[in-house]
């Protein structure tokens, strides 16, 4: 087995070109694009995306779970906040969703804005 290093696999991608695609579409969609999250859809994405980290925070779950495909977008979104991550350290990574610091922070100020009010 061979250990593949962050930094290779980095370079490796620097060297791909951007402009071309490196695969071909091979489905038929009515376009082509990003699927943009709509803030009045039936539930609320702050919400849905609470209840990804709050999971995540409770019960690691991992990358190719069931649950992990059926909240793909709301995962997508927690990740690139920064809310959930599979980092361990610097250069050490798991196929486990788990919160981070942040995600916690979020939980949090979620949590606040919920709360009832008397």
């Amino acid at each position: 087995m061979s250990v593949i290093s962050l930094s290779d696999a980095r370079k490796k991608r620097e060297n791909t070109s951007d402009s071309k695609s490196q695969s071909e579409l091979n489905s038929e969609l009515d376009s082509i694009g990003p699927l943009h999250i709509n803030p009045e859809d039936e539930y609320d994405p702050v919400m849905m995306v609470a209840m990804v980290v709050d999971t995540a925070r409770f019960a690691p779950f991992t990358t190719k779970s069931g649950f992990a495909r059926m909240a793909a977008n709301e995962i997508a979104i927690a990740a690139s906040e920064g809310f959930i991550s599979t980092q361990l350290s610097e250069s050490s990574y798991c196929n486990k969703w788990m919160v981070t610091a942040d995600g916690l922070e979020f939980l949090k100020e979620v949590m606040h804005e919920a709360a009832p009010r008397h």
